[in-house]
């Protein structure tokens, strides 16, 4: 873009102001909210709903290409897994439905690419938390259906993942002091009451994950920002945590008759086989074995006609022709788009976890460090659930937008000259976030 200046008269100077896109507009984030709503609680006909709120973000990336286009450049690693998807309609037993998917995988990041662009991080966050808080008022009637597989959430882990991710939002917001006062109260009550609902739903992963991104928020708000007061200490404290979490796993992996993994399990009620996951992965290695390279083909494992899937469904206790998953991202890739899938995804995930941190070190704040523990906590989901590998799904978009985001506040600034009196302040279109 091309700034025509006038000439500094003998009483201006010339400086250089940081310029930045203004945030998103109200209708943006009530739009951002609406499909952050739809794409976290599945309720019955939710398509009715769910595809106009799809084509209507598609219709805002093409009126506003000019501000996509420099982000999708520097986005291309997230295309390699929907590229392959979508290419493996030529090997596919069923091309139409893995051409889909790999349409709608496009679009997810379509989505996630114009919500990271035209919102600031601390507006990402407000409007997933206004989704997060009415979908725990949806769901406080499940805990009593849990058990039993009925209800809008038929998976534990399903629900209790997302209970979760409304916990990180909440404690976000509340120990953000750049949200409204109000705002942040009201956000307050939610960090106790989605904790228990994942206590109720009784997932270890989502439990451990979220004490953790609790522990790490409160930390980022009590001590973090104090200790920028003295120069390099932050370097200082970084290096001396990491050095003890290396030697910390050193003395783990090397204690004679380890049992602590075991014991851990068993004190949060699990089995050693992860609830049978282990032997899903097992079947995976043996199938991938088959067709190493490419896999069977998107969408072509989970189908009523494939007697492998109708026995792991048969020992999984899941009813005939359902649809099911490895519990791992990276199994589940494995098996439908090869080890060269696996390689894309594995790119995919480091370069969304590289740039989301490299966000937080260039903006230590609040916004920030919540997106990063959701990059985090994603991340360790993906090795005990299929989630990443999917569509329309508010952990997934997240999840992209961590890393977007980052990419996307660095393109927001731009540095122009502008001539102006000593005495003047910052010109009229200079926006904080």
């Amino acid at each position: 873009m091309t700034f025509a200046m006038p000439s500094p008269g003998p009483a201006s100077e010339v400086r250089v102001v940081e310029l930045s896109r203004p945030p998103g507009a109200l209708w943006e984030q009530g739009l951002v909210a609406l499909w952050f709503l739809v794409t976290f609680i599945p309720f019955p006909r939710d398509e009715l709903l769910l595809y106009p709120l799809a084509l209507a973000f598609a219709g805002c990336v093409a009126l506003r290409y000019r501000q996509m286009i420099p982000s999708a450049l520097r986005c291309w690693p997230l295309l390699l897994i929907p590229g392959l998807t979508a290419f493996s309609m030529f090997w596919s037993p069923v091309p139409s439905q893995a051409l889909r998917l790999g349409i709608m995988m496009i679009l997810t990041l379509a989505i996630a690419l114009y919500i990271s662009v035209r919102l600031t991080p601390r507006q990402i966050i407000r409007s997933a938390f206004a989704a997060c808080a009415v979908s725990v008022f949806i769901a406080l009637p499940e805990l009593n259906s849990l058990d039993d597989e009925v209800g809008l959430y038929p998976q534990k882990n399903i629900f209790a993942n997302r209970m979760m991710l409304a916990m990180v939002m909440a404690t976000g917001i509340a120990l953000d002091r750049g949200q409204p006062v109000l705002l942040r109260l009201a956000a307050a009550p939610f960090i106790p009451l989605t904790l228990f609902m994942i206590v109720r739903a009784q997932s270890a992963t989502a439990l451990l994950l979220a004490t953790g991104s609790l522990l790490v928020l409160a930390i980022v708000w009590l001590f973090w920002s104090k200790l920028s007061r003295i120069r390099h200490l932050r370097t200082f404290v970084v290096t001396v945590l990491a050095a003890l979490g290396l030697t910390g796993l050193l003395l783990f992996f090397n204690l004679p008759n380890n049992s602590l993994v075991q014991d851990v399990l068993f004190a949060l009620g699990k089995d050693a086989t992860l609830t049978g996951r282990t032997e899903l992965w097992e079947a995976a290695e043996r199938i991938s074995a088959e067709r190493p390279w490419l896999g069977v083909g998107a969408e072509g494992f989970w189908q009523p006609w494939v007697g492998e899937a109708e026995t792991i469904l048969d020992w999984s206790y899941k009813r005939p022709g359902s649809k099911f998953s490895f519990h791992s991202a990276y199994y589940e890739v494995l098996v439908h788009l090869g080890l060269v899938g696996l390689a894309f995804i594995i790119v995919q995930v480091g370069w969304v976890t590289l740039n989301a941190a490299l966000g937080w070190v260039r903006r230590q704040a609040m916004p920030q460090s919540v997106l990063l523990v959701i990059a985090a906590t994603t991340v360790a989901t993906t090795f005990t659930e299929s989630t990443l590998y999917g569509v329309f799904n508010l952990g997934v978009i997240l999840f992209y937008v961590t890393g977007i985001s980052a990419i996307s506040e660095k393109q927001r600034k731009s540095r122009v000259l502008v001539a102006m009196p000593p005495s003047a302040g910052a010109p009229a279109g200079v926006y904080a976030e």
